[in-house]
C-alpha cells in the first residue's frame, strides 16, 4: 500500500526551522521547506525508541541534553546537508586555478623562499570550507601534484572541515564511483592516482595523507582560530554552502574568511552564491570564465591579469604526510603602548592589514628606538608574510632593548618551527613560560611540538597546565590575539588532544 506524502503543520514547520537554524546556520525559508520535511520524514524512520512523531521528536532534540541527544540531533542536521560534489567539479573554477592561481601562489612561495637565502621549505596552506564527501580537496591535492615537481620539499596543508560527520567518514575512505569521474579532468587523472577497489576506485594513500578532514560549524566554530588551524590560509573554497545561510550570517562568515587569508590569497565561491556586495572587500578577478576573489589591502587602480607560468614538469617524487604549523603568534598588548602610531599598526595587523602596518612601524620605531614591543611587532608583521629573515632581524634588535620580553622568544620559536629546529622552538617557548607563566596558548604550542618529537608525556603535561590555566578564567573570555579563541575552546581542544595522547600510550 503507498504510503501517504508525510507534510509538517505550519507551526510546526517554523519550529524544526527555528531549531535547524539556531544549531547550524541553516536557513530553511519556505520555498525550501520541502527539504526540511523529506528530511524530516527520513530522521523519523530512524529515530530514537520510542519516538514516532514531530512532537515528540521536536522535544526530544530541543530539551534533552544528553550526548544521545545531541548526537540525535547532529544526525538530523545531516541529512539536511548532504551535499552533491564530484571530483574537479565546476571545470571552469578548476581550470583557473590550474592555470593561474595555484602557480602563481606556488612561484610566490618560491620567490619569498629565495629572497632568504637559507634551506627554508616554502609551504602552502588550502581550505575546503564545506568539503562534503572529499572529492573537492582531493581534486586540489592531485592539481598541487602535478604542478609542483619538488613537493616532496614542501610544506602544504590541505584542510578540508564539513558540519556533516557522516560525509567526512565516508571522504576519508577516498573510494569514489563511477559518477564522482564525469568531468574529463577526473576521467584523465584516474588511472594515474586511484586503484580498483570493489565497484569503485580508492585514491592512493600518498594523496589521502595530503588532506586533514575534521568537523567544523561555520556558524558555532570560531575562525580564523588557531585551535582548528583556520590561519593564514592562502586559498579558501567554500562553494554552494552558503546558500542555506541567511545574507547577515553569509556576511559575516565572508568577513571571517577574509580574516583568515593571507595578503594576497584567494577565495573561490559558488556560482549561485549571493551578489557580489557581500564580497566587496576582495577584490574579484574574471578568470577563464569564473569570477575569483583576491584579498589585496592595497587595490590597483586597474586590475592587472594574472600571467599564464609555463608548464610544469611531471613530479618524480612522491609527497610527503602533512606536518601541522606552529600556530601563529598571539598579539599580545604590552604594558605600555607609548604612543598611537604603535596602536594603529595593532589595528591594522588585527584585521589582517600586514603590509600598511610594516610602513606605519618602521616609520614608528625609527622615532621610538627604545620601545621593544613595537620592534616585536614589527617582526611579527614580516612572520605573518613568511619573511623570515626580516622578522628574526627584528626580533634580534627587540632583544637588544629588553631581553625579557615574551613576545620575542614566540616569534623565534615560530620561525624556528618553519625551519625545522623544533628543539630551538621548544626552547624559546619555554623561555615565554618562564617569563610569564599565564599563557595558556604557549603551553598549548608546546604540547603540539613536543608531539611531534613523540615526547608524549611532556606533550601531556604541558596539555595538563593549558587547562589548568584556564580553569579559573570566564568561559567565553577570549585569550588575547588568538584569532577569537574563547578559553572554553582552547581547554575543549587541550582536553582532545589530551585523550588522543591517552589512548595512544
Amino acid at each position: 500500500m503507498k504510503t501517504a506524502p508525510f507534510w509538517l503543520e505550519d507551526d510546526v514547520y517554523w519550529r524544526f526551522r527555528d531549531l535547524v537554524q539556531a544549531h547550524s546556520g541553516l536557513s530553511f525559508p519556505e520555498k525550501k521547506r520541502r527539504d526540511l520535511e523529506l528530511a524530516l520524514d527520513k530522521a523519523l524512520q530512524d529515530a530514537p525508541k520510542g519516538i514516532h512523531d514531530p512532537d515528540a521528536y521536536y522535544r526530544y532534540l530541543r530539551y534533552d541534553a544528553t550526548p544521545a541527544a545531541r548526537r540525535e540531533r547532529a544526525r538530523f542536521i545531516n541529512l539536511l546537508t548532504v551535499g552533491e560534489t564530484h571530483l574537479f567539479r565546476d571545470s571552469a573554477q578548476f581550470d583557473a586555478l590550474a592555470t593561474q592561481v595555484l602557480p602563481a601562489l606556488i612561484a610566490r612561495k618560491r620567490e619569498m623562499v629565495a629572497k632568504l637565502g637559507t634551506a627554508v621549505n616554502p609551504q602552502l596552506r588550502i581550505w575546503s570550507a564545506g568539503c562534503s564527501t572529499g572529492e573537492e580537496p582531493y581534486s586540489l591535492a592531485i592539481l598541487l601534484r602535478e604542478l609542483i615537481p619538488d613537493i616532496a620539499q614542501w610544506r602544504i596543508l590541505i584542510l578540508a572541515t564539513d558540519i556533516n560527520e557522516e560525509s567526512l567518514k565516508q571522504a576519508q575512505q577516498a573510494i569514489y564511483s563511477d559518477w564522482s569521474f564525469r568531468e574529463s579532468r577526473a576521467k584523465v587523472v584516474r588511472p594515474l592516482y586511484f586503484a580498483p577497489c570493489g565497484s569503485g576506485y580508492q585514491l592512493h594513500d600518498d594523496l589521502r595523507r595530503m588532506v586533514t578532514f575534521a568537523p567544523h560549524n561555520l556558524i558555532d566554530d570560531d575562525f580564523p582560530a588557531v585551535i582548528n588551524n583556520t590561519v593564514f590560509m592562502d586559498l579558501i573554497i567554500c562553494r554552494n554552502v552558503t546558500i542555506y545561510f541567511e545574507p547577515m550570517t553569509t556576511r559575516r562568515i565572508v568577513n571571517q574568511f577574509y580574516q583568515a587569508l593571507v595578503e594576497g590569497g584567494w577565495l573561490v565561491v559558488g556560482h549561485a552564491e549571493p551578489s557580489v556586495e557581500i564580497y566587496k572587500e576582495f577584490t574579484g578577478h574574471m578568470i577563464q570564465g569564473a569570477l575569483l576573489y583576491q584579498k589585496l589591502t592595497a587595490r590597483p587602480a586597474v586590475k592587472p591579469p594574472l600571467t599564464r607560468p609555463p608548464a610544469p614538469a611531471k613530479p618524480a617524487v612522491k609527497p610527503p604526510r602533512r606536518t601541522d604549523l606552529l600556530p601563529p603568534l598571539p598579539l599580545h598588548s604590552p604594558p605600555t603602548t607609548n604612543g598611537s602610531g604603535y596602536e594603529e599598526a595593532r589595528q591594522l595587523l588585527s584585521h589582517g592589514r600586514v603590509e600598511p602596518a610594516i610602513t606605519l612601524l618602521e616609520d614608528y620605531v625609527a622615532a621610538n628606538t627604545q620601545f621593544a614591543a613595537a620592534h616585536c611587532l614589527l617582526a611579527r608583521a614580516y612572520a605573518d608574510l613568511g619573511q623570515w629573515h626580516q622578522a628574526r632581524a627584528w626580533c634580534q634588535k627587540a632583544m637588544t632593548v629588553d631581553p625579557l620580553l615574551p613576545e620575542v622568544y614566540y616569534i623565534l620559536a615560530m620561525i624556528e618551527e618553519h625551519e625545522g629546529q623544533l628543539e630551538l622552538a621548544i626552547s624559546n617557548l619555554k623561555k615565554v613560560v618562564y617569563l610569564d607563566q599565564e599563557r595558556p596558548l604557549a603551553y598549548f604550542n608546546l604540547a603540539i611540538l613536543y608531539k611531534k618529537r613523540s615526547q608524549a608525556d611532556l606533550a601531556q603535561r604541558a596539555l595538563k597546565a593549558v587547562i589548568n590555566r584556564i580553569q579559573a578564567w570566564p568561559a567565553d573570555k577570549i585569550i588575547p590575539d588568538s584569532g577569537h579563541t574563547s578559553g572554553r575552546r582552547l581547554a575543549e581542544a587541550a582536553r582532545q588532544l589530551l585523550a588522543e595522547l591517552e589512548n595512544e600510550s
